[in-house]
């Protein structure tokens, strides 16, 4: 689970900007909405963070999915890392950009961080809590002439032991624009594997314009799942009564025809080390995968509405409205929310969605949510509805602004003084919290001038 996330001279955010999903000790509503994970602290289930267009909240996501990219991918010898710092303040700009994570997962404490510029890793970070006492794992300096040191802990690896030996030759090793996590996991240090873990299948980032590729092969797999998604769709006054995958062999002629030999060959080279692609065809939407022989075939998914006379008519999904694909795509995500630990970060909930759909998908996370399955939803959006106290806590609404020098600032509603019975998508509309458009007068514009 997701503490808290501190992001320092990172793209629009030029301070030190802390979210967190530590739930206030003074609100007393919602305590479904709570996880306790220690005595003295628990976590919020969700959060929804606000703002006008270009006030930072895209940038956010952007920021801890970059975070996640460095991590799980690292990056090659020769490359630069591709941060990017405050840049509308000439003295930022060349100065490092700092992000930081506290995590819990599998009942330890996690508190990563690390400092960057685009030649390499300043500083990095890493101390655990898996009881009362917190502990060091290393802590890692490069010189100005990359020379990486690293002193490690104790509780890493006890000295003169073959195992503190093995990682200091990864130490060693670690070139000064790769983390030392990263390069760690590549030679297979069994201690640092699950924080790893929780950076590559708990954090999932969902941009606002995503293809959520498992959909189909999970349908195909999964019958509950598939009976879910139709039961969804039916009550979310679609028009469609049902959905089913449809498996087919993968024949480059039919379905890609003109496609050269050599993208063909790394394309079964792909699928049979596992990979999934997604792939168009006369706007037919397919996922390529491999069957239990380990051969190439295609899933796609198909609609079911109901005729004038009472007949079944199937559509590609591929040919279904925005908002259904994306609805549809945010079920598969609401499952695995309600059945298995995920933090997902969805950028824009409510894009491409009926008004009435963004509340529901909430009301039905929140109330099937339970301490088994400790998932976390965070979401941006412009969403007013949302904003109901009946719905949500104040801790669990943020607000993203932009200053006069083009710096973005975030901050929770629980800090701001209100009055308890304040109706807060009217305050909100009304600029009481900031985190709305300044509309100068469009009448100004030369667009309005009279000849």
């Amino acid at each position: 689970m997701l503490l808290q996330f501190i992001i320092e001279n990172v793209m629009c955010f030029a301070e030190e900007t802390l979210f967190s999903m530590v739930a206030s000790a003074d609100l007393e509503q919602h305590k479904s909405h709570l996880i306790q994970i220690t005595p003295k602290t628990e976590l919020l289930r969700t959060t929804a963070l606000y703002g006008a267009n270009a006030h930072g909240k895209t940038k956010w996501v952007e920021a801890i999915s970059f975070a996640k990219q460095l991590i799980v991918n690292g990056v090659k010898g020769n490359q630069l890392i591709p941060v990017e710092p405050f840049r509308l303040d000439k003295q930022l700009k060349n100065k490092p950009s700092r992000f930081e994570f506290l995590i819990f997962y599998q009942n330890i404490h996690y508190h990563y961080g690390f400092i960057i510029n685009s030649q390499r890793v300043l500083e990095e970070w890493l101390f655990v809590t898996p009881k009362i006492k917190e502990l060091r794992y290393f802590e890692r300096i490069t010189s100005e002439t990359g020379k990486v040191t690293i002193e490690l802990g104790g509780s890493l690896a006890r000295k003169n032991s073959k195992q503190r030996q093995f990682i200091e030759f990864v130490a060693q090793g670690t070139r000064p624009n790769q983390l030392f996590l990263t390069e760690a996991l590549e030679r297979n240090v069994a201690k640092l594997k699950p924080l790893y873990e929780w950076f590559e299948n708990i954090l999932q980032i969902v941009p606002a314009n995503p293809r959520y590729l498992p959909l189909e092969i999970r349908a195909n797999q999964e019958k509950p799942f598939i009976r879910f998604l139709s039961d969804f769709l039916k009550q979310a006054d679609t028009g469609i009564h049902s959905i089913k995958t449809i498996q087919e062999e993968f024949d480059y002629e039919k379905h890609f025809p003109g496609l050269p030999e050599q993208i063909q060959l790394e394309i079964e080279n792909d699928i049979r080390a596992g990979g999934t692609l997604i792939m168009l065809s006369e706007g037919t939407s397919y996922t390529l995968c491999a069957n239990e022989s380990g051969e190439p075939i295609l899933i796609r998914l198909e609609t079911l509405h109901s005729g004038h006379d009472g007949s079944v008519v199937s559509f590609d999904f591929a040919k279904e409205s925005a908002g259904t694909q994306r609805l549809t795509q945010l079920l598969a995500i609401l499952v695995d929310l309600l059945s298995s630990e995920k933090v997902y970060i969805i950028d824009e909930l409510d894009r491409s969605l009926h008004v009435l759909l963004p509340k529901l998908f909430l009301e039905t996370y929140l109330k099937g949510a339970n301490n088994q399955h400790r998932s976390q939803l965070i979401f941006t959006t412009h969403d007013t509805h949302l904003l109901d106290l009946n719905l949500l806590r104040q801790d669990e609404i943020w607000f993203l602004e932009k200053n006069e020098h083009g710096a973005s600032h975030l901050y929770s509603l629980v800090n701001l003084k209100m009055n308890p019975n304040l109706n807060l998508q009217k305050g909100y509309l009304q600029g009481r919290f900031g985190g709305i458009p300044f509309l100068g007068d469009l009448e100004q514009l030369d667009w309005f001038s009279k000849e």
